[in-house]
């Protein structure tokens, strides 16, 4: 007893949006545990650089925290769009060969 395509195709689309739901859950994870690894990177350094500077603990940690955040979070944008160039070049070289 096989399936018909329309029964196939409703399937692997119930699938795809089970996958797409655990990705999009995956990323939210992954932001919050960047989120929580920035804040405690930042009270490190907040305390190792506190001493040294006018600024008050909380005020540093707050500073670091979010530069680390931030400076993270754009390095790995600028990855991601760069991959993505790369990868949407090679589709476009490939089929201008013929090979896709």
């Amino acid at each position: 007893m096989s399936l018909s395509d329309g029964e196939a195709a409703a399937r692997a689309q119930v699938v795809a949006q089970r996958a797409i739901r655990r990705l999009d859950v995956l990323e939210w994870v992954i932001f919050a545990v960047g989120a929580v690894l920035a804040t405690l990177g930042g009270g490190v350094l907040a305390r190792i650089i506190s001493p040294l500077v006018a600024w008050d603990f909380r005020s540093v940690w707050i500073g670091a925290s979010l530069l680390l955040f931030i400076v993270s979070g754009t390095i790995a944008v600028v990855r991601i769009r760069k991959e993505e160039r790369a990868d949407a070049l090679r589709r476009a070289v490939k089929q201008e060969r013929g090979d896709g």
